[in-house]
């Protein structure tokens, strides 16, 4: 059974799913993708904590997502998400001072996590990318561009959440009309348990409002390319076979670096380490022994 904590961070407090880590091992932090929290990469993680030399896993809980205790406004828009890069730079810092953590994520998780590894190496030994969300090298410069430039530039995901309802009369209504659909179409019970446990509040709200959600989609980074250029941390990447969201293009820049120790499409769509986690986890056991 995991701890459900609050670590206390400027401006209030971010929640995480935690298990305790045998003494003296480094710290495990998995970001989440956007509109989720932590507890959906439950099953995912939960071999690892079993094992006699566990490490100390953290699963925390985004502003805006899940029971995350942070001023999150709808159009305060974290331009290439730098706010959440604050985030979790406070919550490493807290959690494991003085001592880098191995730092993974999933889609926006994925990308905020890197690029907070190559703005604060000191933060992050090494680095699990899975599908990290961002616009294509080739077009995130007149991306940024418009957006800088007050434009609102197109955003299927933004205007997708937008259209989603705010909330359910029961956790028993919201597993009905979310079971099996959609982003949920293949998730095994226990994610989508593991989802409505921490994403909706107890009133049936969803905890990531679809207006937030959508301010989040609107400031996804264009500045991945830069950051990957400035990483000295070593780094794995897994991007789906199907529906990925980082193009073929995109793909060999990060094969190509030369910190990647691993560059491959896995089986599935853009939530395969939910869906096929059994893909997922070699890779962080190898992230676990360097």
């Amino acid at each position: 059974m995991t701890c459900s904590v609050f670590v206390e961070v400027p401006g209030g407090a971010i929640h995480a799913r935690h298990w305790p880590g045998a003494d003296g091992q480094p710290a495990l932090v998995f970001v989440h993708a956007t509109g989720m929290c932590g507890a959906v990469y439950l099953d995912l993680l939960a071999p690892f904590a079993e094992a006699a030399d566990r490490p100390a896993i953290w699963l925390p809980d985004m502003r805006g997502h899940g029971r995350t205790r942070l001023p999150a406004t709808p159009g305060e828009i974290p331009v290439d998400w730098s706010l959440y890069r604050a985030d979790l730079a406070a919550f490493l810092a807290a959690i494991s001072p003085g001592r880098p953590v191995l730092l993974a994520g999933h889609s926006f998780g994925a990308t905020v996590a890197c690029e907070l590894a190559a703005q604060r190496p000191d933060l992050v030994s090494a680095l699990l990318l899975l599908d990290p969300a961002f616009i294509p090298f080739a077009h995130a410069r007149a991306y940024a561009a418009a957006r800088a430039a007050g434009e609102n530039p197109p955003n299927a995901m933004a205007e997708g959440a937008e259209r989603r309802r705010s909330g359910f009369t029961s956790r028993a209504e919201a597993r009905a009309r979310l079971h099996h659909r959609g982003v949920f179409a293949h998730w095994p019970d226990a994610a989508l348990d593991a989802y409505l446990e921490d994403g909706l509040a107890d009133d049936g709200r969803l905890t990531c409002p679809p207006a937030w959600e959508a301010t989040s989609f609107r400031g996804v980074s264009t500045t991945l390319e830069a950051s990957l250029a400035d990483l000295t941390t070593p780094f794995t990447l897994l991007a789906a076979s199907d529906g990925s969201t980082v193009t073929d293009a995109d793909f060999l820049t990060f094969a190509r670096h030369p910190r990647c120790r691993v560059a491959a499409r896995v089986t599935g769509g853009h939530f395969f380490p939910v869906t096929h986690p059994g893909t997922v986890r070699p890779h962080l056991a190898g992230l676990l022994t360097g």
